[in-house]
């Protein structure tokens, strides 16, 4: 157990300075997670415009499909979706809905708004970092789209929260030890909060691979601070990353069953298996580079990316000034838990594209920093802290009115859709969002028309691997849904590990499927068509192009076919991606 240091003795070392306590700060930082917890509720029960994205729907996919690996990823999201199903069907929900898959989301975040709460208030020793943590996530949107969509992100980054706050209360000095050589007053490390780390880890890596970075992140604050190294010298440190590996072996098992297909994946992210050369990754890397950035500029709205790199000039510089002082251990702690990542990823720009959301762990810490450093600043009496206010305030209200617009974006589609609508779609980042339930509506009443005709309910064939799963959602009655994009030449997923539509029946020796309808949808060339589709069924009817309204904009044209009998799938020589 770690103490709380609510008074400092006399002739104690900086180490034992006493905590600035302002339980209204502590008070009104819940108040604002929870209000924030219950309209995220509200607005995904009873307002949210946005239909389940496809991503959402492959990972809900997989949770009707339990396993101990997939794809692309470890069990931990199907499980977590599936969890979500289950509550939802004891509470009435029979049905998977959009509201039930991404409640984990919101409570995801309110935990990450807690664990940082908890933390920021213990590295400061200051009741009022907690405040402006708080404040500062608020003033960031992609904090708050992270708390509404349910993908692998959010269960990642409170995973990752729980471990650093853990790996925090382990080596956290008490009142009476001193953070200068030569430690005589060192107390033995806390082994249940090493434990409670290596477990966080080794669960959210079921989730999201990035928290492989943890034990890293740890190496790096133990070189960077004596006191942090001489902490984790303990057995327990060693014990705490076995629990973590433990923890993975099951998945490692499923996946040297399927070929190590994760590690392909996600080797293949990295640009690991493109053959593409040498010079091709060369000439592609300034523009690489210059989109991560800018990525990342834009994530903490330019102003905050501005203020979050003078705090790390300045946690940097305490750091060397005073680097025994506790004051030097939260900074230290803080940036080893962030610029590893931060580094990790910009290098890797230097080789292939980089999502803007894949250092996504680094800003728990990250925030932390730019909180801490803020609120320093805030306080001061002086002419350059005048502008740090004026910054900070900025900042909060520019990302304030950015999550508004981005919310309620879909009320101006009425208003600019007739004449800019092609412009509309195209610049608002949420149009994906939009109609997805409605795409499944118009290829289910095709299914209608052809069973009309005779014959059971239509199959449902699909191009991509998420339009697939995003049909099987919203479809009412949540078929399973086959994908040909790997015979299409194009990349695999996790409809290549699962039984697809060549499936031969054991009993008959037949195909499965045989002499099945289906309805087709997608884009494909017309050599691929011919090659692919026409010898895999007995007649197919194209039809008219259907237009993806929504709110009178079209947003795309579907391409539908009627495929009536099927054959099987020719064999292909094409090879697919990773």
């Amino acid at each position: 157990m770690t103490s709380d240091i609510n008074t400092k003795p006399s002739g104690q070392s900086e180490l034992s300075r006493p905590w600035v306590h302002r339980s209204w700060c502590i008070n009104l930082a819940l108040i604002l997670l929870i209000i924030g917890f219950l309209a995220n509720l509200c607005f995904l029960y009873f307002h949210c415009p946005f239909d389940l994205s496809e991503d959402e729907s492959h990972y809900w996919d997989w949770s009707r499909h339990l396993d101990w690996g997939y794809y692309s990823k470890g069990p931990g999201i199907a499980a977590i979706i599936h969890l979500a199903v289950v509550v939802g069907q004891w509470f009435g929900q029979q049905h998977a809905s959009m509201p039930v898959v991404r409640t984990p989301a919101v409570i995801f975040s309110f935990i990450s708004g807690l664990v940082g709460v908890v933390l920021s208030r213990r590295i400061f020793r200051d009741d009022r970092v907690s405040l402006m943590l708080i404040v500062l996530s608020a003033g960031m949107p992609i904090f708050a789209i992270g708390s509404l969509l349910i993908t692998i992100d959010s269960p990642m980054y409170c995973a990752w929260a729980l471990a650093t706050l853990s790996i925090w209360l382990a080596i956290e000095p008490e009142w009476n030890e001193s953070t200068v050589p030569p430690f005589v007053s060192l107390v033995p490390a806390r082994p249940f909060w090493l434990y409670a780390a290596g477990l966080f880890t080794g669960l959210g890596m079921l989730v999201k691979p990035v928290l492989l970075f943890i034990p890293f992140c740890v190496m790096f604050a133990a070189i960077s601070n004596r006191f942090m190294r001489r902490r984790f010298s303990t057995r327990h440190a060693v014990g705490a990353m076995i629990l973590t590996l433990l923890l993975q072996v099951p998945t490692l098992i499923w996946n040297a069953q399927h070929n190590w297909v994760m590690f392909r994946h996600i080797g293949g992210q990295g640009g690991l298996a493109d053959s593409g050369g040498l010079i091709r990754h060369l000439t592609q890397m300034p523009l690489n580079v210059l989109v991560f950035m800018l990525s990342q500029v834009g994530i903490l709205i330019g102003i905050f990316f501005v203020l979050l790199i003078v705090a790390i000039i300045h946690a940097f510089r305490i750091c060397r000034l005073k680097p025994d002082s506790y004051e030097a251990l939260g900074w230290s702690f803080l940036l080893s838990f962030s610029l590893p990542i931060f580094a990790f990823y910009f290098i890797l720009s230097f080789w292939t594209k980089v999502e803007p959301n894949w250092p996504a762990a680094g800003y728990f810490t990250a925030m932390i920093i730019l909180a801490g450093f803020a609120l320093e600043r805030w306080n001061e009496s002086t002419k350059v802290s005048g502008y740090y206010r004026r910054a900070i305030v900025s900042g909060v209200a520019i990302g304030f009115t950015g999550l508004i617009l981005f919310e309620n974006i879909n009320h101006l589609y009425p208003i600019f859709g007739a004449r800019y609508a092609q412009e509309l779609v195209r610049l608002d980042p949420t149009s994906r969002l939009y109609g997805l339930r409605q795409r499944a509506l118009y290829i289910d009443k095709v299914r209608d028309q052809m069973a009309a005709m005779g014959g059971p309910k239509p199959l449902v064939i699909a191009t991509r691997w998420d339009t697939a799963s995003s049909l099987a959602f919203y479809l009412p009655d949540q078929p399973d849904v086959f994908c040909i994009e790997s015979l299409l030449g194009q990349r695999e997923s996790q409809f290549d590990i699962w039984p697809g539509l060549n499936r031969v029946d054991p009993d008959t020796g037949k195909l499965y499927y045989f002499g099945a309808n289906a309805v087709l949808t997608g884009s494909i060339n017309l050599a691929a068509f011919n090659k692919l589709i026409k010898p895999a069924f007995q007649r197919i009817v194209s039809l008219p192009p259907i237009p993806l309204v929504y709110k009178d904009v079209v947003l795309k044209n579907l391409d539908v076919w009627e495929c009536w009998g099927f054959k099987g799938f020719p064999q292909t020589t094409t090879t697919a991606s990773y």
